[in-house]
């Protein structure tokens, strides 16, 4: 399998939260951010942060946005001219359940098809692309859809060689977009301990 690494997306600017998700305590760490950081450690050789400050109480490996405009796509453009292995798997800070066995599966299916652009989960709830892999082959694509105004993710698959991996659960890939959500998703981490 090509060398893989992977990265936080966590530049975001939490409108809907009404303050930095990333910086929310979470799962017994200090914030969100450190806790996917250092889960993501457990299976990967390299994690990195994506973000647009150094904003973080804790140390670890920065990819910053190189645009001001705030998006996933910026993020996933920088993280792409920054990182030095041919694909990266990114996560969202926002999706605390992605657990190892989704990953695992994502790894897996890319082993098995290195052509891919980009492997990307779909549930009966729609695609998944901010818990993904994504090769420097798409790269050009993002770049194009950046200077054409594009930020959507998902025109990056419209002409793509995109592998869609199937899951039925939606429930891992529950976001912490607003306060209730981020309540609830405490409560459930603290029952589960």
């Amino acid at each position: 399998m090509p060398e893989i690494q992977a990265v936080v997306l966590a530049g975001g600017r939490s409108r809907r939260m009404g303050r930095d998700k990333a910086l929310l305590p979470f799962g017994g760490h200090s914030t969100l951010a450190q806790y996917q950081y250092e889960r993501l450690r457990e299976i990967f050789p390299k994690v990195s942060i994506s973000t647009k400050t150094d904003k973080f109480p804790f140390r670890a490996p920065l990819i910053p946005d190189q645009a001001e405009e705030s998006s996933p796509m910026i993020a996933l453009a920088s993280i792409l001219k920054t990182i030095e292995t041919e694909a990266v798997f990114i996560l969202g800070v926002d999706l605390p359940f992605v657990d190892n066995a989704i990953i695992q599966k994502l790894l897996r299916a890319f082993a098995g098809h290195p052509e891919a652009e980009a492997v990307v989960p779909v549930t009966p709830a729609g695609t998944e692309p901010l818990c993904a892999i994504y090769t420097q082959a798409i790269r050009p694509k993002i770049e194009t859809g950046i200077r054409a105004g594009n930020h959507r993710l998902q025109s990056l698959f419209e002409e793509g060689k995109t592998l869609w991996i199937p899951f039925e659960d939606t429930t891992p890939f529950a976001n912490l977009n607003r306060p209730e959500e981020y309540e609830k998703a405490v409560r459930r981490v603290r029952s589960e301990e």
